[in-house]
């Protein structure tokens, strides 16, 4: 099993939540995975929660390696122009773009919930007691 991460405006978490791995905007999904080096920084994780996916082995490996283009590629021309591609960028290792057309086969293939105190460190790079409530969701965390 893979697992991936995705941080979503607090606003909008429930519905997130709810659709698991498809874009609300019809472009590609944003996901960076637990064993890469990315991480997003404070513009994102700002007023967000993390949700994780849990992903099967087989989509794990669909996400990382098969129809992918490079965000530098000359034949990449912007994400709804790949819609059935998963898109790679050189300096954010562990990120993927899952296209649009991928989104709803790969979301068969996974379990959507809202991560772990202790995920919700790892991904902002804190202790757990260093861990505000603002990242909390719904008052609880998930075990």
């Amino acid at each position: 099993m893979g697992k991936f991460f995705r941080w979503i405006p607090s606003q909008h978490a429930v519905a997130a939540l709810r659709d698991g791995m498809v874009s609300h905007n019809q472009s590609a999904l944003w996901v960076f995975e637990s064993t890469g080096t990315y991480k997003p920084g404070n513009n994102i994780t700002r007023g967000a929660y993390l949700l994780a996916y849990e992903v099967t082995d087989t989509a794990t490996t669909n996400i990382k390696t098969v129809k992918t283009i490079n965000f530098l590629d000359v034949n990449y021309v912007g994400e709804s122009d790949h819609p059935l591609f998963n898109i790679v960028k050189d300096n954010e290792p562990g990120a993927y773009g899952i296209g649009r057309h991928r989104q709803k086969t790969t979301n068969l293939h996974a379990t959507t919930r809202y991560a772990r105190k202790s995920e919700v460190a790892w991904a902002l790079g804190l202790n757990e007691r260093e861990v505000g409530v603002a990242y909390r969701p719904e008052k609880a965390w998930v075990r």
